[in-house]
C-alpha cells in the first residue's frame, strides 16, 4: 500500500489506492512535525490521530499501523 498525495491546493490529502481511505496531513505551527487524519467513505474523521511525527515517514508508518489495526479487527 501507498498513499497517493495531492498537488497543489490539494496537497495535504492523499488516497490509499484501492481502498476507501482518505488521508489529510497537516503540519505544526513551526512546521517542525506532522499530523494526521483518516476517513473512509461511510465516516469523516474515521481517526483523528493525537501524536506529532518528526518526519512524513513516521507518519507514513503510524497511517498503516492504524489501518492494519483495524482490519485486523474488523475481519474477526
Amino acid at each position: 500500500m501507498k498513499i497517493e498525495w495531492g498537488v497543489l491546493s490539494a496537497f495535504n490529502m492523499g488516497r490509499i489506492p484501492e481502498t476507501d481511505y482518505r488521508i489529510e496531513r497537516s503540519r505544526s505551527e513551526d512546521r517542525k512535525t506532522w499530523g494526521f487524519c483518516i476517513s473512509n467513505d461511510e465516516q469523516t474523521y474515521l481517526h483523528v490521530d493525537d501524536r506529532q511525527f518528526n518526519s512524513m515517514e513516521d507518519m507514513t508508518i503510524a497511517i498503516f499501523n492504524w489501518i492494519d489495526i483495524r482490519e485486523k479487527y474488523e475481519n474477526v
